[in-house]
């Protein structure tokens, strides 16, 4: 009834996240394998698969997932391949990342970096052009 046995469930289902509500605050690390959504308040380390902090939720910890979406508080580092700030985002930390995506009214008290393990993309069009034959500077990737 309670167990994590997976023979019940269709292949192509879709998971529910867990959901820490608006009127619970953990003290503590919080690990999950699978999707998260924060409404209320962690005062701790937040891994998962993905994490989604809602506006007006609060995480005092670092976090460490493949997707983040952050509309709520943040204080501490956040470590995903993608981050997402939202216009109600507030982050107090550094952020580490593949790919970031801000809009407009987030804010950011931090460093925003490439995480060092991270896939490069040679983007097209024009790229840096040599000093000496104004001719496009060999780019390695």
């Amino acid at each position: 009834m309670f167990s994590k046995d997976t023979k019940d469930t269709p292949k192509g289902a879709v998971k529910v996240p867990s959901i820490i509500s608006a009127n619970l605050r953990i003290v503590g690390d919080l690990v999950s394998e699978g999707d998260v959504q924060v409404d209320g308040v962690v005062e701790g380390d937040v891994r998962a698969r993905s994490l989604t902090l809602s506006e007006g939720a609060v995480v005092k910890g670092q976090i460490d997932a493949d997707e983040v979406r952050i509309r709520g508080t943040v204080e501490g580092q956040i470590s995903a391949a993608h981050v997402e700030l939202g216009r109600t985002a507030r982050v107090s930390g550094d952020v580490l990342h593949d790919v970031l995506a801000i809009e407009a009214g987030a804010f950011i008290d931090g460093h925003c970096r490439h995480k060092p393990d991270g896939p490069r993309v040679a983007l097209p069009g024009p790229g840096p052009q040599d000093a000496e034959t104004d001719r496009p500077a060999a780019v390695s990737l």
